[in-house]
């Protein structure tokens, strides 16, 4: 007789399975049209929303990775408001606590990369908005020979998102939400799923 544990060991196991399968073929896109930046964003703002949005979802996607930092390294490198920081932070935790949950299923990633497609950038006084989309590549552990014979070298999404930012004190572009435009399917291994993952468990 299974115990009810066991069951539920089993049943996350499946379901983190199924997760990753269903997206390690989701298409990227080769050819994305250039940014459009609006009037009121200069070229130096684009540049560095840009710089700072692709900076914390490559963070956040390295905490999925046997190479991953310390939360508080992690932590330590973003640029967030301070009422954006605890929500950044929990979400890196999480992360790490699911990386270590797919290592357990064999499903672990050795490193990730992270791309940024800007289709507009909008600056109004201190605050900007930046619709973006990223395409992020977690690869698995995997020998040149076992990719040439056909097993995946990576798992692949992309995921449009809205991400807004403040101005410091200093002048600095702070982080200060991070939106998911689009969730249709299962989510991204980079989305901490608040409604199926529990950071605690």
């Amino acid at each position: 007789m299974v115990s009810p544990g066991t069951a539920r060991v089993f049943a996350a196991g499946a379901t983190a399975t199924a997760a990753v399968l269903a997206l390690i073929y989701l298409p990227i896109p080769t050819e994305t049209p250039p940014p459009r930046t609006t009037q009121s964003a200069s070229t130096a703002d684009t540049t560095e929303l840009t710089r700072l949005a692709r900076g914390y979802l490559q963070q956040r996607a390295d905490m999925l990775t046997t190479a991953r930092p310390t939360v508080e390294a992690a932590s330590g490198r973003l640029r967030t408001t301070p009422a954006m920081a605890p929500r950044a932070r929990s979400e890196l935790a999480a992360l790490v606590k699911k990386g270590l949950r797919y290592e357990g299923l064999d499903i672990g990633y050795t490193r990730a990369r992270v791309d940024v497609d800007v289709t507009s950038a909008d600056v109004t006084g201190r605050t900007a908005t930046l619709r973006l989309t990223d395409h992020t590549r977690l690869y698995f552990a995997r020998t040149p020979q076992e990719v040439e014979d056909g097993s995946p070298e990576c798992e692949e999404s992309s995921l449009p998102r809205t991400m807004t930012f403040a101005r410091g004190a200093d002048g600095a572009w702070l982080l200060s939400s991070d939106r998911v435009d689009e969730a249709g399917g299962p989510l991204p291994t980079t989305e901490v799923d608040e409604a199926g993952f529990d950071p605690a468990a």
